[in-house]
């Protein structure tokens, strides 16, 4: 009869031997795939995934100890095949074993039983017991007491179950031999559980590395089309078992699939060559590739010339015989980007499930190969595009040779004796004399010596053409801003070393180059493809590449080695950026505070970083430091440039800033006392701190705020604090 289950059996340790001997094949497998290239991994990776543990042979090892400890007569074991639904033995004589495979039910043998029920058996006497009419699987020895035990995982998987049994002169089994039995077969259990456990996520593991290092094979570098469509041919040619492997890429624009075939010059060596034989084009609608181009479903053929789908049209070309075939779509995100196809089984017969399922997955594979290889191959033939774009650009932003030569014989313009004042604007009638006065102020802050002077002209001349016919945001500013970054520089020439003078009047000039007129939140709002292109400045950041297309062209200072002219153009980068109000805000605080605590070093390259941002912002805000009417004429042109802004947001269903809003022009003379309160003033009196002979910048700012203020005044309205 059935025994009860035992209760409080003792935990054993884990079976390290077990273990040990279940990681030793994997563990040596594994590292042989880890030590080779892509190449290699592409032909041993079938192998790899259909290798498994010998289980019963460590089980064997099992029952032979547990005969010996329970001091059995003999131990029977059984198998459990899941996908059939039976219990095999793996050693079988057919003198001995007149069957060896039974089903999982109850009604038979003992160890039928026990798989079914998942639970133990222990007999005094088998004969006697009606539900095993058949016994055990041993025949023809006087077989009395059995001791039946499910080797069962965590999981409630049976394994295996192991049969012990005694003849009718040994006596039954004892409990202490269920226990000993008991605890073995469950250590058993959640021992090859967990190893189950382990190989499956070593092996995911091994897989996703080895599929990632071919991705990186890939992707680290620029793969040649022919080379990609190579190595995929090879991966199925070899991993398969095939004799020939084509890639057809489909041409969407004719609707027609182009085959490559690689199926001469197997490399032995690993060389990656294989020898192109021959192109083939042809329709959508016709043979494998094409049934698969058209439906995305894999095709696997086992006999091709008694299946009608077949197009015999390309074996007629290439005078080759085809009798089995495997096709594979290659999937991408907008659709099917290619087909690759093996043609007949090396060793005979077809292609089996096992090899679509592997072909499956490395396909995913396939397909990012294949798309990085067309996205890089648009990204190359947009960067030629560039940089054709680039020469034409050159070629259009050098200035002709008249305005050249017309500077080179008047190099020198009018200077009068206010021209060093804060205060000094050009003349509406000097305006075309501008480019003389930019090259006079360089030369007042870089020495002749250290100027191509001709070069310099081109460059002036060159920034002239690149500033756009805005209101505000133009040359005429551009040179206002320069004019102050002179003033600044030679005011405080000892200051500052020769690297930053250079850099600083250059970016002066140049901090507003290809400005379109419209703000950087703007740009934003409609995603223009700057606000794309960058990641915050969106403007600024275009002022300075702009910056470095001509500079690169024009080699205005003399003798620069390539660190220098890093150097310089680092510190261009930095000055032009800085122009940004966004990050105005967050320089003059940290300034502010380094001055308050009374902490400023000019040797700390930090604070200096922080004085040259402030120059730079004070310089691009000195159109409001000038006598009012002057600022006056400034301020229309910048009103004039904001309301075509306004105008467009309107039309987009926005509502515009009142800055912005022609409606609202009344508002102005608040606007502009709060603009000189909160942004201009501030940041020239944080500059007359560090630079105390820039002074003059904030005593016509609070001027100009004090001449608005007045004007409110007349009008009988107060300003907002």
């Amino acid at each position: 009869m059935m025994a009860a289950p035992v209760k409080d059996l003792p935990k054993s340790p884990r079976p390290h031997f077990y273990r040990q001997t279940f990681q030793a094949k994997d563990d040596k497998l594994l590292s042989f795939f880890l030590q080779k290239t892509p190449s290699v991994l592409l032909r041993e990776l079938s192998s790899f995934l259909t290798d498994s543990v010998d289980l019963p042979s460590l089980l064997h090892e099992t029952c032979d100890v547990l005969k010996n400890v329970t001091k059995a007569f003999g131990v029977t074991l059984y198998m459990v095949d899941s996908n059939n639904n039976e219990i095999y033995l793996t050693k079988k004589k057919v003198s001995e074993w007149p069957k060896y495979r039974w089903k999982i039910e109850q009604g038979t043998i003992v160890a039928a039983f026990v798989a079914y029920k998942k639970e133990y058996v222990m007999l005094d006497d088998v004969t006697r017991d009606e539900r095993f009419p058949e016994g055990i699987a041993r025949k023809g020895e006087a077989v009395k007491s059995v001791l039946c035990v499910p080797v069962v995982t965590p999981d409630g998987d049976c394994l295996a179950v192991i049969e012990l049994y005694r003849q009718s002169d040994q006596g039954s089994f004892s409990k202490d031999d269920l226990k000993i039995t008991i605890v073995v077969t469950g250590w058993m259990g959640a021992a090859i559980h967990q190893n189950q456990q382990r190989v499956a996520l070593k092996k995911q593991q091994e897989l996703n590395e080895y599929l990632l290092d071919l991705t990186k094979n890939y992707f680290s570098d620029t793969v040649m089309m022919e080379k990609m469509i190579s190595d995929v041919v090879k991966f199925a040619k070899k991993t398969l078992g095939a004799e020939r492997g084509s890639f057809f890429i489909i041409d969407k624009e004719n609707e027609e699939l182009v085959a490559d075939l690689f199926d001469e010059g197997i490399d032995e060596q690993d060389t990656g060559l294989y020898k192109k034989n021959t192109k083939i084009r042809f329709g959508k609608e016709r043979g494998i590739a094409g049934l698969v181009a058209r439906t995305g479903v894999a095709c696997n053929i086992k006999d091709a010339y008694n299946d009608p789908r077949f197009n015999k049209e390309i074996d007629q070309k290439t005078g080759f015989t085809t009798k089995s075939i495997l096709c594979m779509p290659i999937m991408g995100v907008e659709g099917i980007l290619g087909v690759v196809q093996v043609v007949n089984k090396i060793n005979g017969g077809f292609f089996t499930s096992t090899d679509e399922n592997l072909f499956k997955t490395f396909s995913v594979y396939c397909a990012l190969a294949l798309h990085y290889t067309k996205v890089n191959q648009e990204m190359n033939k947009m960067m030629h595009v560039s940089n054709i774009s680039l020469k034409l650009l050159r070629l259009q932003i050098k200035p002709c040779s008249h305005d050249i030569e017309e500077f080179i014989q008047h190099p020198d313009p009018k200077v009068t004796p206010d021209f060093y004042q804060f205060s000094w604007y050009i003349n509406l009638n000097s305006f075309d004399q501008m480019p003389q006065y930019c090259l006079y102020m360089i030369l007042q802050v870089v020495h002749v010596s250290e100027i191509n002077i001709k070069n310099m002209m081109q460059f002036i001349l060159s920034a002239r053409k690149l500033y756009r016919n805005n209101p505000y945001h133009n040359f005429e500013h551009a040179f206002n801003v320069c004019h102050c970054m002179h003033a600044i520089l030679r005011r405080n020439l000892k200051k500052f070393s020769v690297v930053e003078l250079k850099a600083l009047i250059i970016a002066a000039l140049c901090h507003d180059l290809d400005h379109g007129g419209f703000t950087n939140n703007f740009l934003q709002l409609i995603n223009d493809d700057l606000s794309q292109l960058y990641d915050e400045s969106f403007l600024e950041n275009h002022h300075f590449r702009v910056t470095m297309t001509i500079l690169n062209d024009c080699e205005i200072y003399s003798n620069l080695s390539e660190t220098t002219y890093k150097i310089i153009s680092k510190e261009i980068k930095e000055a032009i950026l800085a122009t940004d109000l966004a990050l105005y805000f967050k320089f003059r605080a940290k300034l502010a505070q380094i001055c308050n605590d009374s902490l400023f070093d000019w040797g700390n390259p930090v604070h200096r970083n922080f004085v040259k941002a402030i120059m730079m912002t004070s310089c691009d805000l000195s159109g409001q430091c000038k006598p009012f009417y002057v600022a006056k004429r400034i301020t229309d042109n910048l009103y004039r440039e904001f309301y075509h802004q306004g105008d467009m947001e309107k039309k987009m269903g926005l509502h515009p800033l009142s800055i912005m809003d022609r409606e609202k022009t009344h508002t102005i003379p608040e606007d502009q006392v709060q603009f000189l309160s909160i942004v201009v003033i501030p940041c020239v009196d944080l500059l007359r701190v560090v630079l105390p002979n820039t002074e003059d910048l904030y005593n016509e700012a609070c001027a100009l705020r004090d001449t608005w203020q007045e004007m409110i005044h007349k009008r009988g309205t107060t300003p907002s604090k």
